[in-house]
């Protein structure tokens, strides 16, 4: 079997994927929330509990494939409260199951400017980078986490995750580098193990 088609069948796996709250209408004749189609059973929510609500909504219609009526609760809400992280979150998720891959990355570039983004937004960013084929920006996201992490786990996965973009970019000694340095780190890292002998079998395959 030509390793090659193994190393895309690892890239594809990155393509499964994540997302990550709702309160109370108020008596107000009309919202400027973008309610649609469905209203909460309480009728004293305020504008921010209708928020909420039309957030869990857009929300839900992802989860449901609904990805038109998503898109349209997405596009107000963002204008509605356009430096909530929560909307660009979900916007990466929508794209990434439209197939829009370019735009997916977009999207959760805007959540690493956000003061209250995560280490998990950083991943997903990253992830987005490498499906995108930007390895640069990928790897300063991992290249960041070995610089800042006092956590042996975190290091591991950055120098994994390193280690895998140089695959991907068919810079074999790189690779096998990062992959070593995280079996140093931890002997038995199978991540780490698997991607060692799928090297050593690409090289195998080279020189026959």
């Amino acid at each position: 079997m030509n390793k090659y088609l193994i190393l895309m069948a690892a890239f594809l796996f990155l393509l499964s994927g994540c997302s990550s709250e709702p309160k109370k209408l108020s008596g107000k004749p009309k919202s400027s929330v973008p309610m649609e189609e469905v209203k909460p059973l309480a009728k004293d929510l305020t504008e921010e509990d209708e928020y909420e609500f039309a957030l869990d909504l857009a929300r839900m219609k992802i989860e449901q494939e609904h990805y038109a009526k998503a898109y349209s609760l997405l596009k107000k809400l963002k204008q509605f409260k356009p430096e909530d992280i929560r909307i660009y979150r979900l916007l990466s998720t929508y794209y990434e199951k439209q197939g829009n891959l370019e735009m997916a990355f977009i999207s959760s570039q805007q959540t690493l400017k956000n003061p209250y983004k995560t280490i998990q937004d950083e991943q997903k960013y990253a992830r987005y980078a490498l499906l995108n084929e930007n390895y640069v920006e990928a790897d300063k996201i991992y290249q960041a986490w070995l610089d800042r992490t006092g956590s042996q786990t975190v290091t591991v996965i950055a120098l994994n995750n390193l280690g895998f973009s140089a695959l991907l970019q068919k810079d074999f000694d790189k690779a096998q580098s990062y992959f070593l340095r995280a079996l140093k780190l931890d002997p038995l890292n199978e991540k780490a193990r698997n991607n060692l002998k799928l090297i050593q079998s690409i090289q195998t395959d080279q020189t026959n």
